[in-house]
């Protein structure tokens, strides 16, 4: 399940307090990562968190939830549902391109469905910041390129070259980088094959794929397995022992 980070705008603590509740029983999908009384509050709040979401209300005194947008003009990376008492905005909300327009009392349905309405805005634009970073690659330096990971709470963007192997758990795949950090992927290896065999990487066995440039040594012994920089070892398959060795004499 995808979880999209939002803040809740409201200069009332109660109504806050309401929707928190409602988006903690019904949207389990939304993780609330800041809430901010005022539109000053809320701009600060933006900039530093980078929300996928806001549920932004109109009427908070001298700044409103409009002339929050107008601040954030041209970094506008997140959708916006507006929640407000009043019916008289709804027309100026389709025009500031809000997903969608929920009046208190909220409600549950209204809410669902708009929480539904913004994930499908957002899913894809955390797929074209994966394209983005694909696209850059091709104008980095070799140990500067990167590969995006998705994980249960975000996308983790990791530098190719710290990365020592990668070993499959059936349609999971683990990956052991220099730092000792490890990552768990819902995705085959055989994904990432095909990503990273252009950047001297080897299958070495049917659950191991290795980075070539991290090799410590060949051991010859039992078998025959591959000894990496960070100690650990990859065993090498019958089928692909030709292959790695002739790799190595290269």
């Amino acid at each position: 399940m995808e979880i999209l980070k939002a803040i809740l705008i409201d200069d009332e603590l109660k109504s806050r307090d309401n929707l928190r509740q409602l988006l903690f029983s019904y949207c389990p999908n939304i993780e609330i990562i800041g809430e901010a009384g005022s539109a000053h509050e809320a701009l600060k709040l933006i900039k530093d968190l980078n929300p996928d979401l806001l549920f932004l209300d109109i009427e908070m005194g001298e700044v409103s939830g409009f002339d929050l947008l107008k601040l954030l003009s041209g970094q506008q990376n997140f959708e916006v549902i507006f929640v407000t008492a009043f019916d008289k905005y709804g027309i100026q909300a389709v025009k500031a391109c809000a997903i969608d327009y929920l009046l208190k009392p909220i409600n549950i349905l209204e809410l669902s469905i708009a929480v539904e309405k913004a994930k499908i805005q957002i899913n894809p634009k955390k797929e074209n910041r994966r394209l983005k970073e694909l696209i850059a690659n091709i104008d980095r330096k070799h140990d500067e390129q990167r590969i995006a990971i998705p994980l249960a709470d975000k996308i983790e963007f990791l530098s190719i070259d710290n990365i020592i192997r990668l070993e499959a758990e059936g349609n999971y795949t683990h990956f052991y980088l220099e730092n000792k950090k490890q990552y768990l992927v819902c995705k085959t290896l055989k994904e990432y094959q095909e990503l990273l065999e252009n950047h001297h990487f080897i299958r070495t066995h049917q659950s191991h794929l290795i980075n070539f440039r991290k090799i410590a040594a060949y051991v010859k012994t039992d078998g025959g397995y591959i000894a990496m920089e960070d100690g650990s070892q990859a065993p090498i398959s019958r089928q692909k022992r030709d292959e790695v060795l002739r790799r190595i004499m290269k």
